[in-house]
């Protein structure tokens, strides 16, 4: 059988992936002078979160997840007898992690062992859905080459979206990027009118896709959007994807997240909640609320 692997980009609950015996390649996170393996732990992602490590007033980075940290897990599954497996990486136009797994890839790989490299071209509660249609398909006994294929498909198909909460901070995440895609105006005007934009992430890149007056009802709208796909019958999988940069608990409190879970109930849409990873929530900024949804 497959055996899948994903790095800690990938927004699902750590004891899901522990129940399907997904390894998390660890993204580097550093807090000042400290610096941590993401490994998406729920104690650890606590901690960053409820000590409000996520701010404008620290100095925070993430890195990726290095060849050296890939190619142990890797090595460990290979000694574990595993020979067809699948790496699944954040988007590599974010990340150098996809490069590193490709070069872990061709070290490791042989006659005996098949590793597929796949790029997700999709970030956190993408990353999420998209794992989970791998899920599927290796449940179904397809072989790494074909789950490579499908799942490269698919993830053309993935939207993810992400209410900010923060525009400010948001801003000089891409200044210190070198993306200028919120200029300090824009975020003046933002923050002075109350305005919070909703990103869009697709296989095509990031964009605007909405700018709402507060940010409750930037969330509202960033529901509003998965209802109207479910209403539609448009979506290519029954599952929504949501993740929160904070505590899981303050989800239930987001405007819009109640009327959301009722259309996916109406629905049969089930709906997987995570907290967001650390990467995430260090370039989106804390507070964001992001969900992901395959559609027609």
């Amino acid at each position: 059988m497959v055996q899948l692997v994903v790095d800690s980009g990938c927004d699902l609950p750590d004891e899901f992936l522990r129940k399907y015996g997904v390894p998390v390649l660890p993204h580097r996170v550093s807090v000042g002078k400290d610096a941590f393996g993401d490994q998406r732990n729920p104690a650890q992602m606590s901690h960053f979160y409820s000590r409000s490590l996520v701010d404008r007033s620290r100095v925070v980075n993430s890195g990726p997840a290095g060849e050296p940290e890939i190619e142990e897990v890797i090595s460990k599954l290979i000694r574990q007898g595993h020979t067809d497996i699948v790496i699944q990486t954040i988007n590599a136009a974010n990340s150098p992690t996809y490069a590193n797994a490709v070069a872990v890839a061709k070290r490791l790989s042989g006659d005996a062992v098949e590793i597929h490299t796949v790029d997700s071209h999709t970030l956190f509660s993408g990353q999420g859905l998209l794992a989970l249609y791998t899920l599927s398909l290796i449940q179904k006994g397809l072989t790494g080459v074909q789950v490579k294929s499908r799942t490269e498909e698919f993830g053309r198909k993935i939207a993810g979206y992400a209410a900010i909460q923060d525009v400010y901070y948001l801003r000089e995440r891409g200044r210190q990027k070198n993306e200028k895609s919120v200029s300090w105006l824009k975020a003046f005007m933002a923050r002075s009118l109350d305005l919070h934009p909703i990103i869009s992430m697709t296989y095509q890149g990031s964009a605007v896709a909405d700018t709402v007056k507060t940010f409750d009802g930037s969330t509202h709208r960033l529901f509003q959007i998965a209802e109207e796909k479910m209403a539609a019958n448009a979506l290519l999988m029954p599952a929504v994807v949501v993740s929160i940069a904070g505590p899981l608990e303050q989800l239930d409190n987001i405007p819009g997240f109640k009327s959301f879970l009722e259309t996916a109930a109406k629905h049969r849409v089930k709906v997987y909640r995570s907290v967001m990873s650390l990467s995430g929530g260090i370039n989106l900024g804390p507070g964001t609320v992001a969900l992901a949804i395959a559609a027609k």
